[in-house]
């Protein structure tokens, strides 16, 4: 090839090839190779331990030559990210058995956090999701910036104290906008700066490899990891307690926006019948104390809703009307054909849910969208943020180094 040399003429160029190097070849050999075993233990219940992958598996799954394969499987071996299992085949002859391979899920651990506004969660599991200590829950509301930082990362330390290993990665939930960098772009909202004081760079300071994710878009990872979304292409998960939250998931990804934005729900503001982007709890709460009762049970009443009780029915008509209006919104804003009521009062609400659901038909043409209560309880923001630690060692396994000591701090 030729290029134009400073005095104008034509000077002639060799191009250089640049070849893959070798560790190169083999580390996308290793990738493959792990993905598809993970996958594979991800496709299975936790607590189900078989079957193993074999050799002839990953040779079908990723092309690669049985040389190769065994190759590659040593080296996550000698790693520890593998366990290798040898068992005769039934009908097999006295010949050596095939080897096969799981993840070794015990080798590493993650950490998943729900740090909202009065309570911080932290879940320690192992590559499987399967915890490998008690949950640890905090109940205090941040006096500041500093102080939300040290609640949070107390409450690690609390939940990883039984175990000896540290984290390969800790994943955090918070009730504020994020962007991919895991920080809060969004200025003058006093609230959300107090709830992401760039957590995952004072948490890193700690020596754990952190992300920072709004916790909506984390309960929607936890319903399409292993809720009513699995499998579901587009749908949307509404955190419903305290305030309006949503994470909305197309083709399983996270819809995010251009700062994080996507999801949140200031346009609650403008809508009628809506007014504020307070959740059912909290307004459910209101309309009780203004209707005479002193501290209400907001759960008791929602409950007794959903069992046919006519007065608590009456008390929670309001709700569900608002409620329906905010579906609609959603529905409208992104199309989908799923969404999913979660948190902490979705078990109670579904009478609300059903009804709002219900009226649907008021706002919107069909086709109409699914409309759910989820079955993952209170910790559904925690499960999410437990499947986002998992991810992000699983992106970054290569570069990872299993099993590293534990670093104490003051």
């Amino acid at each position: 090839m030729t290029i134009q040399g400073v005095n104008g003429e034509p000077v002639a160029v060799t191009p250089k090839a640049v070849p893959w190097s070798a560790r190169s070849v083999r580390d996308a050999n290793a990738r493959a190779v792990l993905d598809h075993i993970w996958s594979a233990e991800d496709a299975q219940d936790a607590d189900d331990e078989s079957p193993a992958v074999t050799a002839t598996d990953l040779i079908g799954a990723t092309g690669l030559s049985r040389a190769t394969v065994h190759d590659v499987c040593d080296e996550l071996l000698g790693a520890g990210w593998l366990d290798e299992q040898r068992t005769p085949e039934p009908g097999r002859g006295q010949g050596r058995p095939p080897r096969r391979y799981r993840l070794a899920a015990s080798a590493g651990i993650v950490v998943g956090v729900d740090a909202g506004e009065h309570r911080v969660a932290a879940h320690v599991v192992d590559l499987r999701g399967r915890p490998v200590a008690p949950a640890v829950s905090v109940r205090r509301r941040p006096l500041d910036a500093e102080d939300r930082v040290r609640i949070v990362a107390e409450c690690v330390e609390r939940a990883l104290a039984p175990v000896p290993l540290s984290p390969l990665a800790v994943a955090v939930g918070v009730p504020a906008p994020v962007g991919e960098d895991s920080r809060t772009a969004f200025r003058g909202n006093s609230y959300w700066e107090v709830m992401n004081p760039h957590l995952a760079e004072r948490l890193a300071e700690r020596g754990w490899r952190t992300v920072v994710d709004n916790d909506a878009n984390l309960a929607a990872l936890a319903e399409h990891w292993t809720g009513h979304a699995r499998g579901s292409r587009h749908s949307v998960t509404l955190l419903a307690g305290e305030r309006f939250g949503a994470g909305v998931l197309e083709g399983g990804r996270v819809l995010r926006g251009a700062h994080g934005g996507v999801g949140e729900m200031r346009v609650l503001d403008i809508v009628a019948g809506v007014g504020r982007p307070d959740g059912i709890a909290k307004v459910l709460r209101e309309e009780l104390v203004a209707a005479g009762r002193r501290d209400p049970d907001v759960e008791a009443v929602l409950r007794a809703a959903a069992a046919g009780d006519p007065d608590a029915l009456a008390a929670t008509a309001g709700v569900a009307d608002r409620l329906s209006r905010v579906l609609a919104t959603l529905t409208s804003l992104f199309d989908t054909d799923l969404v999913i009521v979660a948190g902490a009062v979705a078990g109670s609400a579904t009478s609300v849910v059903e009804r709002a659901a219900e009226n649907l038909s008021r706002f919107l043409d069909p086709p109409l969208p699914r409309v759910v209560t989820s079955d993952l309880g209170p910790d559904v923001v925690a499960l999410g943020a437990v499947k986002r630690a998992l991810d992000l060692v699983r992106a970054h396994a290569l570069q990872l180094r299993l099993s590293p000591p534990r670093v104490t701090t003051g």
